[in-house]
C-alpha cells in the first residue's frame, strides 16, 4: 500500500468514528440533562447593638519624660471615666503609642519645640443607650483629646449572615423554578452552589419590603446631650447555583 492509499484509509477511520460520535449524541446516549445557572442575593437588616470608638491623647513636654507623665495621668482619667461606664478591660485596648521629638520650620531652618507622646485605645461598648451619655462626659470632663473612628455594630452578624444566606438560596431557587415551568419542566434539583460576594455594612437606605432581625427601637425622648442615630446594618450574601431541569 502506497502513502496516498495510507492516508486515505486512515481518513475513512476517522470519518466512521466521527459518524457513530454523531449518531451516539443524536440517540440520545451522551446526551446531558439541562441546566441553568442562576445567581440569588439575601439582605438582611439589623438594628445595632455594639459601638467601637478610639480615643487619643497626645501632649508635648520639653523633656519626654513631662510628656509621658501629662499623657498617662490623661489616660487614666480616660480609662477612669470608661469603667464608670461598664466598660471593662477586655473591651479595652492600645492601638498605638508613639514617642516623637517635635519641629517646626522658621525660615528654612529645622527647630525643635518639644518633645511628644501619645496614646490610642481602641473601644468597645455594648451599652448603646449610655454611648450619648459617655461622650458628654469625656467631652465635659477631659480637654486635648481626640475622640474619633465611631463604628455602630453588631453581636448578631454571624446570625445575620446565615439567614441572608438563606434568602439568597430562596431567591436564586424562585428564579430556578420560574425559568423551568416557561420551559416546560416540572422541577428543579441543585446540582452546584457556590458562594460569590458577602458584606456586612451601614445601610445607607431601605427598601420598603426589608427583613429586621428584631423590631424597630422605640423614638429616644428629646434630650440636649449627644445625639447619637445607630441606622441600621445589612448583612448581605450573593451565591450562585447550578439547577438540573426535569
Amino acid at each position: 500500500m502506497n502513502r496516498i492509499s495510507r492516508v486515505l484509509s486512515l481518513a475513512c477511520v476517522v470519518l466512521a468514528m466521527l459518524a457513530l460520535t454523531s449518531c451516539g449524541t443524536l440517540n440520545g446516549e451522551t446526551k446531558s440533562g439541562a441546566t441553568v445557572s442562576i445567581s440569588g442575593t439575601g439582605t438582611l437588616y439589623l438594628k445595632a447593638d455594639i459601638v467601637n470608638f478610639s480615643i487619643n491623647v497626645n501632649e508635648t513636654e520639653q523633656t519626654t519624660a513631662q510628656a509621658q507623665q501629662a499623657a498617662n495621668k490623661k489616660m487614666t482619667e480616660i480609662l477612669a471615666i470608661l469603667k464608670e461606664f461598664g466598660i471593662e478591660d477586655d473591651q479595652i485596648s492600645t492601638t498605638a503609642l508613639n514617642f516623637n521629638t517635635e519641629y517646626y520650620w522658621d525660615n528654612g531652618k529645622q527647630i525643635k519645640t518639644g518633645e511628644s507622646v501619645s496614646q490610642t485605645v481602641y473601644v468597645t461598648m455594648k451599652d448603646l443607650d449610655a454611648f450619648p451619655k459617655l461622650s458628654d462626659e469625656l467631652g465635659t470632663r477631659l480637654n486635648g483629646i481626640s475622640f474619633y473612628n465611631v463604628r455602630f455594630d453588631s453581636s448578631q452578624k454571624d446570625e445575620a449572615s446565615s439567614q441572608a444566606r438563606e434568602l439568597a438560596y430562596k431567591n436564586a431557587l424562585e428564579k430556578a423554578e420560574l425559568y423551568a415551568r416557561a420551559a416546560g419542566f416540572e422541577s428543579v434539583r441543585p446540582i452546584s452552589i457556590s458562594e460569590g460576594y458577602s458584606s456586612f455594612t451601614t445601610a445607607n437606605y431601605r427598601s420598603d419590603k426589608v427583613v429586621m432581625m428584631e423590631a424597630a427601637a422605640e423614638v429616644p425622648a428629646p434630650s440636649y446631650g449627644t445625639q447619637t442615630p445607630t441606622g441600621l446594618l445589612t448583612a448581605s450574601i450573593d451565591v450562585s447555583v447550578v439547577f438540573e431541569l426535569k
